[in-house]
This record gives C-alpha cells, structure tokens and sequence, in this order.
C-alpha cells in the first residue's frame, strides 16, 4: 500500500488562505514542475524505487509541492504493498491534484487515470485515541490490473496556505541518506527571486547557492545524500537529527514571534462578565501570593479542561479563544495555554504564551527559523525576577512543584514586541520527583530475616499517575506493584501488605509495602558486613575515543532528583556496629548532584541520599576532569560492619532461634496464604526460611506442595538436601535419581553414586558410576565420586588410583588435589604423603575453605591437633557457616577435654545433622 502524506515528506505551508478543496483533482503537472524523465535502464534493473522526486515552489503566499513516484513490482509482497495509493491533504488549507496514475508495462504507459479510474475521499481520524483531530482527508484507490514486472507511477501536487500568518511559507524537506536506494531522486525547491526566501540544509549538509532562471531562485539536492556519520547514542540532538533541507520567509525567530503573537492576544481576552473572568476574581479573594495564585490556576486548567487537538478550520496553528475553551472544557497545548496567559494577565501577573520543542531543542539555534520547529506551547509567568515554565497539558502542577521546568532547552515568547529564543532556567527541582524510605529491622539477628517497610512518594505527574490506580483498588494491579517494591527492592523479599493513596492537594501519591526478606548482611573476605553505598549507580563513561567525536559534546539529561533515606534497626541495640567507608559525600560532575550521608543513631543505621540531574551539555575540554569526579563517586562506598563477636544463628538454642524468628514466621505464613494458587514464590521463600533457620522437616513440605504442581530438577535436589539433613537417605536417593531424568546432568549422578554408597549400597554406586557417560568437563567431579564409592567399599588401592589417573592429566587441579586430600584422611592411607597434596590445593584453590578443612582432618588423622584446629580456624575465618569443620573442631576440642567443643559440636548438627552419620563411617565421633 501506497501512502502519502502533503509530499511524501515533511512538508509544511504557512501562508495566507488560498486555494482549498474536499474533491480530487485531475490535470497535467503545472508549468512550474520540471516533470523527471525516467532513466529506461532503471525500469528493469537496479533498486525497485526507481524515482522519487520531490518539488516545492513558494510564491504568493502559497506553497506547491509536487511528489512524483514511480515504483517497480518485483515480486508479489509487492504487488500487495503497492496495490492501494493513499494520498492524504488538509483541505481547509489547500487542495489536491492528480497529475499522472499510471501502469508502465512493455515500454507502454497505460494511463489509468484517464480510463476514469478515480480517487475516493475518505475522512479518516487515525488518532482520535490521542484526542487528536486533524481534519485531513484521504484519497485512496486500489490499482486495478497491477502485475509483476509493471511500475506504477504516480504524481500529484497539493497546495497549502494557513490561515494564521498571512504571506509566511515554510517547506521541512527530509533529505533521505543512503544505504536508502533509489535509481532517481531529488528535491527542489524553487521561489522568485527577491522575495525574501532564505534556506538551510542541516546538520551538516552542503547544497551550494540557488541557481537563477526565469525570475525564480532554484536549489536542488540529489537524492539520496552521502550515508550519514554514525553519532554517539548521548550527543546532543543537533548532531543526529534528521537530515533536513529548510526554506521560508522569515527572516528570525524575532519576527515569527511578531507575526504570530496577534492571534494569541486576540484569543486570550476575557470579558468581564465571563466565566473565566469569575474563576480569576474566585482565586484572587483566595490569596493574595502570585506564586499561589499562579498555582491554582495552573491546576484549573490541568485538571478541568481536557486534551483535544483541533487541527479543523486553521487549528494547527490558530488557537481557541480562552472563554471558548473554558465552555467547551476542552483544548489543545494553543488552547490551554491561552486560557492559563489570559487568568495570568487578569490576575496582573506577567505572563507570555511561548513555543516549545519537546524533542531536539537544543538544536533550534541553528535551525532556520520556521514555525515547523516547535510542537508544543506553554506559558512562561514571571514573578518576583523568576521565571515559572507552566504547561497547561501536563498534570499535577502544584505550589511545592511549581518551579520546575520542563526538559526543552529553548522558549519562542509570542510576543507583539518580537522575541528571539529565550533559554529556559537551568535550576535543580525543589522537589524530588521520587522519595523512597526503606525502613529496615534487622534486631533479630544479622543472619536472621529482616522485616521490611518500603514508602515510595512519587510528585508531580509521576504521582498523579498514581491517582487512577487508587481509585480503581485493583487487586491485580497491587500485585503487581508488591512484586515490583517487594522483590525488586529487598533479597528474597515477600510482601505482606501494600497500601496505595494519593493526596490531590500536594500531587503526591504514595506507595507502601510491608513484608519480610533475606538479610541485608553477608559474609566477606573474613568479614560480615552490608554494603549500604557502592558508587550510587552513577556513571559518566562517554566514548569519544574517534576523532570525529572529540569535538562532540556530551548531552546530560534533566531537570530530575530523586531523595531516599533509609534505617536499618540492628542487633544486639548496634553495640559494636560501625561504619566504614565514605560516610559523608557531596560530589558534582556532568550536571550531576549527589549528596550522601549516614551514621548510627543509637539502635539504628541512617543514610540519606539525594542525587539531582540537570539537563544540559558536557563541553569536550571538560569530559576528562568530569570523568574523573564522577569515578571518585563511582568508588565511593559505604559499609555496614558488624562486631567479630556476632552470634551467628547456629549459635542459638532452638528456642531462642524461634523466639527471634517468630515476627518473620508469621510474615511468610502471611505471604503464603495471600499467594494466588498458581504463585509459588512466598512458598519457595518460606521453605528457603524454614531450611535456613534448621527447620528441615517444615521446608521439606513446602517444597514437596510445589514439587506436586510444578516438579523440576532444582526443586527434587532442594528436597533431597533437606530428606538426607533428616536423615531419610533413601527418599533422598530417590529424588536425585528423578532429578537426573530430568536434567541428565552428571553432577546429579555422581551424587546419587555417593549417596548409595553411604547407605552401603555401593555395587549400585558403582554400576551408576559405570554406565554414567562424561566428558571433561565433568571428570575432576565423576574421580571424586568414583574413588570416595570405592573407598567405601573397601577397596583403597583402587580409590587412590583413580585420583592418581586424574592428577596424571590434571596436577595442578584444586578440586582432585583437595579430593586427594580428602580420601587419605578419611581412609588414613599414606597421610605422610598427603600433606604435600593438602598444601597444594590450598595453595592453588580459589576459595580454600574446603582444602583447609580436607587438610585438617590429615593433621588431625596424624595426631596434630594444633595444626588441626589452625586450619579449622582459617577455614570458618572464610566461611562461618563450613559446619564440616566446627564439627571436627569441636571433637578435637572434646577430645582435650575443653568443654566448648560441646558448643560446637552441638551447633554443627543444628545446622548440619547428616554430619553425624558421615563422620561415623571414618570412625570419628564426638565424645560422650
């Protein structure tokens, strides 16, 4: 399907009414046109868009513009996409003609328009969805007798002239760039001479001066223009615009706001007797502060008057009248800023209607000045030597929000006097667009589930959004906000309950979730510590390493600020706590602002941050010391250190360890019975709480009720790790051997090997073992499993000599080193030798703890308890939680008669009850 728009580009007249029509017309190109010939070469070969050529003539205060396209049918998509023309025009500003619709087929033209084949008018809206209402008409036929091999080529022009700016024209041409192919392309734009037309082909196109013929200025640009320079993704907008050719008449942006500011003058008076003029009165006997003032009417017209843009009878740029928009209560940005200017005026407050650009204004300095460069209109009120951007469309415009200014680099005030463009203020937002305060109690114990408050307050138009959700209380819709403020905000959180509001008077709507989640605290290189602050997530990383972009600015994007502040309740009344790292930080780089602090209040962490963005620029002689300030940020970090002393919660009697864990039981009691049927995650976070607080039987029968509606892999393993911590060994075997048929995985064999052979099935480990095909990948672990099932067997010689094949081809192996290590301290076979072997994987392990444990139980094997309980010390120095080896510390402490090895021994079985039986099939037990 064909479709066009005007010209096919961006093609845009203003000028006085002229010519105007709701019907196709049918007549030969104008005089003005210089009609393409097609190149005969190019109807067979070459790229199936064989012409585009664009022409525009201003003159008289009208703009022609003429599109002619002929289109090759080179298979039959085509002969689908191709099949309709559509051609779309404004007819309250001009009209349409066709000049040729034709089939070019066997070097014959069959002239279709002439065989009376014609154009239907359809009035279509396509946007009515966006409140938009355009007023285009649309003339649409299907081709008849359309082939492949045929080129269809079709010309028409349109005329245009606004009636808003009386012999003011304008043409936006896009100028298509390659990889883009046609055989024949260009545009032309051509005007008299002396009429006082200027021209601008941007960025960074060069068309040379216009040629002179007949009285008439000619440009022309072959099309398509030479591939466009790849830009960085943050360069300002002026560098990778579209590629534009610009003509008009207006000589600066000074007289475009002249020329146009009547019309808004005119639209903005009020009668005296008028509705508006009584909401005015109503609001000046309410306060007499202009700022006040300023925001309630701004509110009035936000929230009273609804978005429509009326394109119909010259609306594009014509505006309502303020009192029409208030008795209709609706308008588009003209219509609503009008309205907001003229309450502003009444009320004695300077105020101007201005142009904006939401997309690209940086870029309009450089751009000829034309009324197709803005988009939108807003009001600019200035009070007491500030200046107030106020938009009349956008929401939630309030006294606390009212200086904030909206993201688009330069103003046009449409003014009588003339203006050029203004910049609008660069100044941080008063308000925080989002203030999040996460309040977290951690009291029970720094390895223990915290509980969760988490506010978020959202300002402005962010919080306004809000609004529809509170009044709808959709339940689906609280979810999904649970699980996006929930788990998205907090490890392992579930959230027991959200609360949604919105306070119309202040515009903000806030968001609460409580609930329950893992511990912020974790253990690391020997210490246990939260990460409280690590760089704030700022980053200013701009490539401009190509020399074509070292002269490029950096674009940096703004007005925003969000301001968090967060308070962790710690154990034991934050005695030994304390805080390392930047605790205090006040940085600024790249229009960024961050401020940051923290400190221990009594019982309870704060930290405070706020980080502000500016919308604005990076000039290239700054990225360099802007980069560096914003690394020093980036490195910045702030951590929570807990005491050396912190009772862990193995550590705690089973009473005490409930006692403490009693608030967060019922919180995941809470997250499971309000799940919807099909959601298992509270369930999963619950069984994960059971078995992290020993309470293996209660996390084994949560996992089995999700096992029962969705079984995996992970899920049976889960639940053979806690069966076999219960001591139900073969229901553990069965599960890992289900597991394997579903995942096939060899680790999930080889456990399933050392799992029979530790209930003394060790003919069937091995036959597993036999059939199981590996590949290297798998081999360190298939030798582990094979020699640990032959060692318990019986048979040593043929254990060894299995890790010994695998040292053969891997010497320097962590892992067959430390199974090596393993098996002679657990067989005590040649421990004298094994030492060497021991030493060599803590030395080359990248997390040693389990080689120091292996090498602790050869020392103790060769009555070196000293030794013995050094490397146990070193290996729970790195990982508290190894139970192996506070199980073995505490019999050798037994076995000395020190009576804390009861403590440990006791602690490891809380935490790990499987380790009695393991132990005992080496002959090592507690004593007593």
């Amino acid at each position: 399907m064909v479709r066009l728009i005007g010209s096919s580009a961006i093609a845009l007249v203003l000028a006085t009414p002229a010519l105007a029509g709701d019907e196709v017309r049918y007549a030969p190109a104008p005089d003005w046109v210089e009609v393409a010939q097609i190149d005969a070469g190019s109807i067979e070969d070459g790229p199936s868009e064989v012409l585009y050529d664009w022409q525009h003539r201003l003159e008289d205060g009208v703009v022609r513009s003429y599109f002619d396209r002929a289109v090759r049918i080179d298979n039959p998509e085509m002969l689908t996409s191709e099949g309709t023309v559509q051609v779309e025009w404004l007819p309250d500003k001009g009209d349409i003609t066709v000049h040729r619709f034709s089939i070019i087929r066997d070097g014959k033209e069959i002239d279709l328009a002439g065989q009376g084949v014609a154009f239907d008018v359809l009035r279509r809206e396509r946007n009515l969805e966006s409140r938009l209402l355009d007023g285009a008409l649309t003339a649409a036929v299907s081709v008849p007798d359309l082939r492949q091999g045929d080129m269809l080529r079709f010309a028409y022009s349109t005329t245009l002239a606004d009636q808003a700016l009386g012999d003011e024209m304008q043409v936006v041409q896009y100028l298509p760039a390659k990889p883009w192919r046609v055989a024949q392309g260009r545009a032309i734009v051509s005007w008299p001479t002396g009429s006082g037309v200027s021209y601008r082909a941007g960025p960074d196109i060069a068309i040379g001066s216009p040629t002179r013929a007949n009285g008439y200025n000619r440009v022309s640009v072959s099309l398509p223009i030479d591939k466009r320079d790849e830009m960085p993704y943050d360069a300002p907008s002026r560098f990778n615009r579209f590629p534009l050719l610009q003509v008009g008449t207006f000589d600066s942006y000074d007289e475009l706001s002249r020329v146009m500011a009547p019309h808004y003058a005119e639209a903005a008076q009020l009668p005296e007797s008028g509705a508006v003029a009584a909401i005015v009165a109503r609001i000046m006997a309410d306060t007499s502060d202009p700022l006040e003032r300023t925001a309630m009417a701004t509110r009035i017209v936000q929230d009273q008057v609804s978005y429509l843009m009326d394109g119909l009878n010259g609306g594009n740029y014509l505006p309502q009248d303020a009192e029409d928009t208030w008795a209709k209560r609706y308008g588009d940005c003209k219509a609503k800023s009008v309205l907001l200017n003229a309450m502003l005026q009444k009320m004695g407050i300077d105020s101007q209607v201005v142009l904006v650009t939401t997309q690209g204004g940086d870029a309009l300095p450089e751009m000829l000045p034309l009324p197709a460069n803005f988009d939108h209109m807003i009001v600019r009120a200035r009070i007491d030597g500030e200046n107030y951007w106020l938009d009349g469309t956008s929401t939630a415009t309030r006294l606390n929000n009212l200086s904030q200014v909206p993201p688009f680099f330069y103003a046009l005030p449409v003014v009588a006097a003339g203006s050029d463009l203004v910049a609008m203020d660069k100044r941080l937002p008063s308000l925080a667009d989002a203030m999040m305060t996460a309040t977290y109690d951690q009291s029970a114990g720094a390895d223990l589930p915290i509980m969760f408050e988490l506010e978020m307050q959202l300002t402005g138009a962010s919080g306004a959004r809000l609004q529809s959700v509170v009044d709808e209380n959709d339940p689906e819709m609280k979810k999904a906000i649970a699980q996006s403020f929930g788990a998205g905000q907090v490890s392992g959180g579930q959230v027991t309950d959200v609360d949604l509001s919105y306070d119309a008077t202040t515009a903000i709507g806030t968001v609460r979730v409580v609930g329950v989640g893992d511990s912020r605290f974790g253990y690391e290189n020997g210490r246990f510590q939260a990460t409280l602050a690590n760089g704030g997530g700022q980053v200013f990383r701009p490539n401009r390493v190509r020399p074509a972009w070292r002269e490029i600015p950096v674009m940096t994007y703004g007005p925003q600020r969000s301001d968090s502040v967060m308070r962790i309740k710690l154990p034991a009344g934050g005695e030994g706590f304390r805080l390392e790292g930047d605790t205090t930080l006040e940085e600024t780089y790249a229009n960024t602002t961050i401020a940051r602090s923290a400190k221990i209040e009594g019982d309870t962490v704060v930290m405070k941050e706020s980080v502000s963005n500016l919308l604005g620029e990076v000039e290239p002689d700054e990225i360099g010391d802007e980069r560096r300030r914003a690394l020093k940020v980036s490195k910045s970090r702030i951590v929570l250190r807990a005491p050396d002393d912190t009772v862990w919660r193995w550590d705690l009697e089973p009473a005490e360890l409930t006692r403490r864990t009693q608030e967060a039981r019922a919180a995941y009691d809470l997250a499971v019975a309000n799940a919807d049927e099909d959601d298992f995650g509270p369930l999963q976070a619950r069984a994960n709480f059971f078995a992290h607080t020993f309470a293996y039987d209660l996390a084994a029968q949560d996992i089995s009720r999700i096992i029962a509606e969705e079984p995996s892999a992970d899920l049976l393993l889960t639940r053979a790790t806690l069966l076999n911590s219960l001591g139900r060994h073969d229901d553990a075997i069965a599960d890992i051997a289900l597991a394997y048929e579903l995942d096939g995985a060899a680790s999930t064999a080889t456990w399933q090997a050392t799992m029979l052979a530790q209930t003394g099935r060790t003919d069937e480990a091995l036959e597993l073992l036999d059939l199981l095909p590996v590949d290297e990948d798998d081999m360190d672990n298939y030798a582990e499993a094979r020699s640990f099932v032959l060692g318990i067997s019986g048979d040593t010689d043929a254990a060894r000599a299995v890790l010994e094949e695998r040292l053969a081809e891997r010497e320097n192996s962590a892992d067959v080193l430390n199974a090596d290590c393993w098996l002679r301290g657990t067989l005590e076979v040649d421990l004298d030798g094994a030492m060497e072997r021991c030493t060599r994987a803590v030395e080359r392990a990248a997390y040693p703890a389990n080689a120091l444990d292996s090498r602790a139980l050869v020392r103790y094997r060769m009555g070196d308890a000293a030794g013995a309980l050094a490397d146990l010390d070193a290996a729970l120095k790195l990982a508290p939680d190894l139970s192996a080896s506070r199980y073995l510390k505490g019999i050798i402490l037994q076995e000395q008669g020190d009576v804390a090895g009861d403590a440990l021994v006791a602690s490891a079985l809380r935490q790990s009850p499987e380790l009695k039986a393991y132990y005992n099939l080496y002959g090592i037990a507690p004593v007593g």
